[in-house]
């Protein structure tokens, strides 16, 4: 029988697949309400900060994470059922869209013309307005943004023009290079938040140990991965959360018991690295 070579593509489609595996036998996890739905892409696990986080101009961006520059006045405007937002000319340099989008009433909003969406129930608005954020990826030449959701479902919208830009990984003393993972791929040192809250970084080949990575090197049919799936069950695996110079312990990182799942959760505009 011939092997068969995994390559990288079915490798993150088949990790995406055991890891929601898991997390559909797991205790569910309320997500936060700041999500990053738009961007460089969606990460493996709610606590690993992926690339796709934006940090506002001036403050301090994890290695390899997004530096994003505002380039122009926020926009600002309410509205009820589909409209068409104009936005005004497009500064030089504008690679994004910046928005916060509020449901006021429940409703299911899609964003723009590339199918990304979300959605607020009552539930959602119990304690208030439902605020969504993200960078919507810019077309050259775009001046409008178009929501469309249900004829009385009114929402808000705050928008501006930005310039988003991956960062390089940064070296410890060892030489290790650490941030966050993004398009580019992943440093040996990920950035992630510890179940106590702590952020700081865990060895890749720790994580790709625990998480199946490895794992699916090895196999040679998605069946064997399946299996590899069932036999390790629901178990729970804690790896190590080191500090930057990746010999002090600070936490650890649970996978496999709700605390990760498929998701596009980042850091929200303004908040610090490490």
């Amino acid at each position: 029988m011939n092997q068969l070579r995994v390559d990288d593509q079915f490798s993150k489609a088949l990790r995406a697949e055991l890891v929601t595996r898991v997390q559909k036998a797991s205790p569910a996890r309320r997500r936060k309400r700041a999500r990053l739905w738009l961007g460089a892409g969606a990460l493996a696990g709610a606590g690993i900060l992926g690339g796709v986080g934006a940090t506002a101009a001036g403050l301090f961006v994890t290695p390899g994470g997004q530096q994003v520059t505002p380039l122009s006045s926020p926009f600002a405007g309410t509205y009820e059922g589909t409209a068409t937002v104009e936005l005004g000319e497009p500064p030089e340099g504008t690679t994004g869209i910046e928005i916060e989008l509020t449901c006021l009433t429940p409703g299911i909003l899609k964003i723009g013309e590339r199918g990304a969406s979300t959605s607020c129930t009552m539930a959602d608005l119990a304690s208030g307005p439902h605020t969504t954020w993200g960078i919507s990826p810019w077309a050259p030449g775009q001046d409008t943004l178009t929501i469309t959701t249900g004829a009385e479902t009114r929402w808000k919208l705050t928008a501006k023009y930005v310039n988003q830009e991956t960062t390089d990984w940064a070296l410890n003393a060892d030489g290790n290079s650490y941030g966050m993972q993004n398009e580019n791929g992943a440093p040996d040192m990920i950035s992630v938040v510890a179940t106590n809250g702590t952020r700081g970084y865990v060895y890749r080949t720790e994580l790709e140990e625990a998480d199946g990575t490895a794992a699916i090197k090895t196999f040679r049919s998605p069946e064997e991965a399946l299996a590899w799936q069932e036999a390790r069950g629901n178990e729970a695996i804690a790896i190590p959360v080191y500090d930057v110079t990746g010999k002090t312990v600070i936490g650890e990182f649970v996978i496999g018991s709700g605390q990760e799942e498929i998701t596009d959760s980042a850091v929200p505009p303004g908040s610090a690295g490490q």
